[in-house]
């Protein structure tokens, strides 16, 4: 409410606040509809999450102009409904996760880059600036490396992993040449760095590095920095000089020549984000659900209703899943109505209502790792305090030995993990529904 009353520009904010602090959530968003805000939340809800969001935005008037930011955020909320599932919750998490690592990259022409050296390999810039060059050769996050032992005097053990530091080239000739050969990877790695980071540049390179002396003012121990490899560089040519601190080489002027381009870019100063339902446009993203022959329909029908049931626990969830599938474009109003009977003829059937009831718990489509390494998912498991389980798979078409294999290896994963299997049950989406116990 502090928000709208700001965005709103209400004068008499306390009166605001007064009206709809003790409000419901329903007459709350009602008593906004005379600031022109008509907002339905329950109607909100059923949408997918993009077109959520979206919603929000358009309602509230959050944005008004062009805005680089909402518009990434709006990019962040699609990728992630086209990986993820469409739940809010998830959502959150997701972006809780997130949202301190998000940013907005600028590609404008007079933009610099920041880059680490391993991500600029293979690219090339007119200019580069290459600060703290200043790196340890032989420094290391906690190293380790494996260690051949004696396995009769170290019960059967063969290997051992230790602490990587200088004391094991004190251990024995072994010790000696690990220590030498990762040394020698260190320098190699690091001079490849280095290499790397000298050859990016097309017209100049800065190289910022550092210098420190001791109590005496003599120059400290450079030899293991890439400080003390420019040192050594300039000792070599005689250009080192301990007051110096800047070198110079070649020339300044500019070599590269690039061709001036007209900029032809137009830019939005309206932020365009309008929900379909406006448009009075309603979308099919599956083209097989339109159910133009007879048998598309049975393999598509069959197919829908199997990943609709995935989302069905109990029979209070069909009209809520139904709702987001047509919200989604998938189904139309017409299948919805057709998909309610048969749903419903699923949940209320006698022989199935008490493994949709409230009684019972539910894993839909969950996996399973079987002793062996295999991964099963089998389409429903309904569970009793008991711990015993039922076991129902949805398939279309003609009744098959191998549905019945399939359950029975469903059936020996659980019993290994101790719960007792009482019912295996397949449901043949077919007209007219078959449910055979195998």
């Amino acid at each position: 409410m502090q928000f709208l009353a700001n965005k709103l520009k209400i004068s008499n904010k306390h009166e605001f606040y007064s009206k709809r602090i003790h409000l419901n959530i329903d007459d709350f968003y009602k008593s906004l509809e005379d600031f022109g805000i008509h907002f339905k939340p329950n109607e909100v809800l059923q949408l997918p999450i993009y077109e959520l969001v979206e919603t929000i935005i358009y309602h509230f008037k959050l944005v008004e102009v062009s805005d680089a930011y909402i518009q990434f955020f709006l990019d962040f909320v699609f990728n992630f409904s086209n990986k993820n599932s469409a739940s809010i919750s998830d959502f959150l998490i997701h972006y809780e996760q997130k949202k301190e690592q998000l940013k907005i990259s600028s590609s404008g022409g007079n933009a610099v880059k920041i880059m680490t050296i391993h991500k600029s390999k293979g690219l090339e810039f007119p200019i580069v600036i290459f600060p703290y060059a200043d790196l340890d050769i032989y420094r290391e996050l906690e190293p380790k490396v494996w260690f051949t032992l004696n396995e009769k005097v170290f019960n059967g053990f063969s290997q051992i992993l230790l602490n990587y530091n200088k004391d094991i080239a004190e251990y024995d000739e072994q010790g000696l040449n690990i220590y030498n050969a990762h040394q020698a990877e260190l320098e190699l790695d690091n001079i490849n760095l280095l290499y790397v980071a000298l050859t990016r540049a097309v017209e100049r390179l800065y190289v910022v590095s550092s210098i420190s002396f001791n109590a005496k003012g003599e120059l400290s121990n450079h030899d293991n920095k890439y400080s003390g490899l420019f040192i050594s560089y300039l000792q070599s040519i005689n250009k080192w000089n301990d007051t110096n601190l800047t070198y110079t080489f070649g020339e300044k002027e500019k070599c590269m020549t690039t061709s001036t381009l007209e900029d032809k870019a137009s830019f939005q100063n309206r932020f365009i984000s309008i929900p379909k339902k406006e448009h009075q446009i309603n979308i099919l993203t599956k083209a097989g659900l339109l159910w133009d022959t007879s048998q598309k329909e049975a393999i598509e029908k069959g197919n829908l209703i199997h990943e609709i049931m995935a989302q069905v626990k109990t029979n209070s969830d069909i009209s809520f899943t139904l709702g987001s599938f047509m919200s989604a474009g998938t189904i139309n109003s017409e299948q919805k109505e057709e998909l309610t009977i048969i749903l419903n003829s699923i949940v209320e059937h006698p022989k199935l209502k008490l493994y949709f009831s409230n009684n019972v718990t539910v894993y839909n489509e969950r996996d399973i790792i079987t002793k062996n390494g295999i991964i099963l998912r089998p389409d429903r498991l309904v569970f009793n305090t008991k711990n015993e389980v039922v076991i129902i798979d949805y398939k279309t078409g003609k009744s098959d030995l191998k549905h019945a294999q399939q359950l029975q290896t469903y059936l020996d994963a659980l019993e290994d993990m101790s719960f007792l299997v009482t019912h295996k049950i397949l449901i043949y989406l077919n007209e007219p529904l078959e449910i055979k116990e195998v």
